[in-house]
């Protein structure tokens, strides 16, 4: 169980509040994606790709590394905007600009994950703060 979503980003210094706790599991007993307990949400890696290759990459930490939560914030940032959720969007947004402000990461896993022209919307986020 690695914890990843906003409650990483605090631990990491970020000022954006949240409410919930996000860990990313992997249980091949469950077909569900998403699992929501109690205030506590799991990402189950076991049936998808992405979040399974992020769960190979981070396996054995009790938290997402700031370059695995760039890749899982900027798949999340894609699949808000693809569902018309542009709050969750731009939350998305806010975390992937603190991650490159702070941490020497840029997205590799999830260029495999999405079009050309949903990375490019990633990318721009990303240039907006490197070229500042």
């Amino acid at each position: 169980m690695i914890l990843i979503g906003g409650q990483a980003l605090r631990n990491l210094g970020s000022d954006r509040h949240t409410e919930d706790i996000d860990f990313l599991i992997n249980d091949s007993n469950s077909k569900e994606l998403f699992i929501a307990e109690k205030g506590i949400d799991y990402i189950n890696s076991a049936n998808n790709k992405f979040f399974a290759e992020i769960y190979k990459a981070e396996k054995g930490n009790k938290q997402a590394s700031p370059q695995a939560l760039l890749e899982l914030k900027a798949y999340a940032f894609v699949q808000h905007c693809q569902n018309f959720n542009f709050a969750k969007a731009d939350a998305c947004e806010y975390d992937i600009k603190f991650l490159v402000r702070n941490f020497d990461v840029s997205p590799k896993i999830v260029r495999k994950y999405v079009s050309s022209g949903e990375f490019s919307e990633i990318a721009k986020i990303i240039n907006s703060v490197k070229n500042r």
